[in-house]
Parts: C-alpha cells; sequence; structure tokens
C-alpha cells in the first residue's frame, strides 16, 4: 500500500474530497486565485487555514498579494512552507486609502491595489486562449472544497451564494433553470451585480479580453467593485447561476477579530519576552 493510500486508511473523512476533486474532469481547467493579504497577529493563522483547504484542490495556481512596499520575509518562508504553488507579490495601500483608527474597514475598499497587481500579473503570464478561470479570495474567508468544483464549470462568469454576508445570513442570486433573474440582499440595495466578491468566478479569456479593466481604488467606491467588474465583463442575462441553483453555500465570508495583545512594554515590565517570535 502507498503511503497516500495508507493516509486514506487512517483518515477515511478525506477519501470523497479527495477522489471527487482530483477526479474530477473539470480539474484540468486551472483556477488562479487571488489573495490580498496584510501583515496582521492573524495573517499566518488565517493563511494557514486557508492552504489547509487547497491541499484538496489540484490545479489551483495561488496569487497571494501582500500590502507592503517589500515583500516580507515572514511571509514568503510561509508560503514556500506550503509546498503549494503559488506566487508572492506586493504593493502597499496608499495611507490615504487607508481605515483611520475608529473608522471601519468596511468603509475603505480594501485589497484593490493589490487585485490590481493580480490582474497585471495574470494578463502577463498566461496566454489568451488558456482555458482557466479567475477568482477573489479573501485570506479569512471559509472555503468548503465543493466550492473549486463550482468554479471550474465556470464558461465566461459565474455566481453562486454566499454566507454570513451583507448584515445576512447569506446573499445569493435568484435562479430559474440556472439564470439569474434577481438577488436576495439587504444592504447596497442599488447594486447592479449585489453580490460578494467570493461569488463569482470569471473565465481567464475575460480578463484579457477587458484588458484595461481594474479596480476603482478611490475612497468612494466601497460595495461597488463587484458591480463594477461584474458589470464591464457581462451582462445579467449572462451570468450563471451556479451551486444546484444557488441553493448551496460552500463559500462564507467570515472575519477573523483583530485580537487585544498585551503591549511589548507591558511585559517587559512583567518580566516577561516571546521566544517564538519568528514562528508568528
Amino acid at each position: 500500500m502507498k503511503p497516500w493510500e495508507q493516509l486514506l486508511v487512517m483518515y477515511p473523512g478525506l477519501v470523497v474530497p479527495i477522489q471527487e476533486s482530483w477526479n474530477d474532469p473539470l480539474s484540468i481547467r486551472k483556477i488562479y486565485m487571488i489573495t490580498p493579504t496584510k501583515t496582521r497577529a492573524e495573517q499566518i493563522a488565517d493563511l494557514t487555514r486557508l492552504a489547509q483547504t487547497l491541499y484538496l484542490i489540484p490545479n489551483l495556481f495561488w496569487i497571494i498579494v501582500e500590502d507592503e512596499s517589500q515583500r516580507t520575509g515572514r511571509l514568503h518562508r510561509l508560503l514556500q512552507s506550503f509546498n503549494l504553488p503559488f506566487i508572492h507579490l506586493n504593493i502597499a495601500t496608499p495611507d490615504y486609502l487607508k481605515p483611520t483608527k475608529n473608522q471601519s474597514t468596511w468603509r475603505r475598499p480594501r485589497g484593490m491595489h493589490q487585485k490590481n497587481i493580480a490582474l497585471q500579473w495574470i494578463r502577463e503570464n498566461t496566454n489568451t486562449n488558456d482555458d482557466a478561470l479567475v477568482y477573489f479570495a479573501d485570506d479569512d474567508n471559509s472555503y468548503h472544497w465543493k466550492l473549486f468544483q463550482e468554479i471550474r464549470k465556470v464558461q465566461l462568469v459565474g455566481v453562486w451564494p454566499v454566507g454570513l454576508v451583507g448584515e445576512l445570513l447569506y446573499e445569493r442570486p435568484i435562479c430559474l433553470n440556472g439564470k439569474v433573474y434577481s438577488w436576495f440582499h439587504y444592504i447596497y440595495r442599488k447594486r447592479k451585480f449585489p453580490t460578494d466578491m467570493a461569488g463569482f468566478a470569471i473565465h481567464l479569456g475575460l480578463v484579457h479580453k477587458h484588458s484595461n479593466y481594474l479596480f476603482n481604488v478611490s475612497a468612494n467606491s466601497v460595495g461597488e467593485q463587484e458591480s463594477n467588474i461584474l458589470d464591464a465583463m457581462t451582462s445579467m442575462n449572462q451570468l450563471e447561476c451556479l451551486a444546484n441553483n444557488a441553493s448551496k453555500i460552500y463559500v462564507w465570508h467570515t472575519k477573523t477579530q483583530s485580537m487585544f495583545l498585551t503591549t511589548t512594554e507591558k511585559l517587559r515590565n512583567a518580566g516577561m519576552k516571546y521566544d517564538l517570535i519568528s514562528e508568528l
């Protein structure tokens, strides 16, 4: 018995996701997954959790874009340790676009500079005729392995529900026979495509076709980024409704809570110091 077969005997829960994912004929279609990330206490924990899901997903290339003026060694070492196919890029968000101390993070468009750099990398390093998909994945969302099977079904632009988003248990397209005719959503009611960034994937060919498209990085664009890219690359009647006519939830817009951390000065006064800081 091969070592990986022994693993399946020891952990039978892995059998179904591995067999279904790796035996799926559509797994020949590559997924380019774009993940903006920034330095914070919880960053390594979030990316580690996400990487554990990606081990189940074949033929996925991870584009991680760090919100820093230079790539940090701590993040690069972490990404290398996962042994997943990836590219580590970076660009810093200008200070004027960052939330102020007492301002909610959702009031500023986040990760847009990073997504733009990723789109630029894709256009420069892939071919127009490649049959591949592009997906935007936050580093602290939660992903079911079945989501990636849905992504591979996309012909041009596919949509599906997202859990725990928009002040609701879920937002979703309302579909009939695989086509979208309305949306279940509550906030930002005037959005043309009221979905979360995790709720759609785009064929690589559209990213090349609309080669001048970049996300609007202005401070007044919050809540409109998803509608802007979808409006530029597709129309409502062209959307493909996936996840069993949008009746299944395979991605959740979870948010990691920022931890309260005792200051280094207080630890020093208490005669304490970190000795595993290189692991963090």
